[in-house]
């Protein structure tokens, strides 16, 4: 019994003792998120696949060290168009605070322009209530995890941001 015991104990350090986490650390003042987080995704634009144009969407959330945030989602024009030129932008702005491994986010105000819809831009106050994330850094990459509330049942689901250089 002695020895299964002992044998039990050392498979099971063992186990536990090859298992690795690359995450960084989170502290309390949620010092591992300041700075610049953004993703580039190509999107299309069409009635119907023969039709599709796309364009790129750069989305980047700002930490900043006085706890406010803003996440900007920039529209660039058609890759057959001038695909360097920013189309629309919107930007919401407010206030996070991070609890072990959740950051909370506070949208406070929106400002959004369209380039042909609406080129003056226009800011509105959201104060919506704050909502979570978990979320882990590996590699200089953030990830955050929520539910998102399709029609029919809410998923679990995942994006990812780089670290952008200061």
């Amino acid at each position: 019994m002695r020895i299964k015991l002992i044998l039990i104990f050392f498979i099971s350090f063992l186990f536990y003792s090859c298992e690795t986490d690359d995450s960084v650390p989170v502290d309390e003042y949620g010092a591992v998120l300041l700075g610049s987080w953004s993703r580039t995704d190509v999107i299309p634009s069409g009635g119907s696949e023969g039709d599709y144009r796309y364009f790129d969407m750069v989305a980047t959330y700002r930490f900043l060290s006085d706890y406010s945030y803003s996440y900007t989602i920039d529209f660039y024009g058609f890759e057959d168009d001038d695909p360097e030129e920013i189309i629309g932008s919107s930007e919401n702005t407010g206030t996070y605070r991070v609890e072990g491994d959740s950051v909370f986010i506070k949208a406070m105000i929106n400002t959004s322009w369209d380039k042909v819809f609406q080129p003056n831009p226009e800011t509105i106050d959201l104060n919506v209530e704050a909502y979570g994330s978990r979320f882990k850094i590996v590699d200089e990459k953030l990830t955050l995890y929520y539910i998102s509330y399709p029609a029919d049942a809410p998923v679990a689901a995942e994006i990812s941001y780089i670290r952008q250089n200061p």
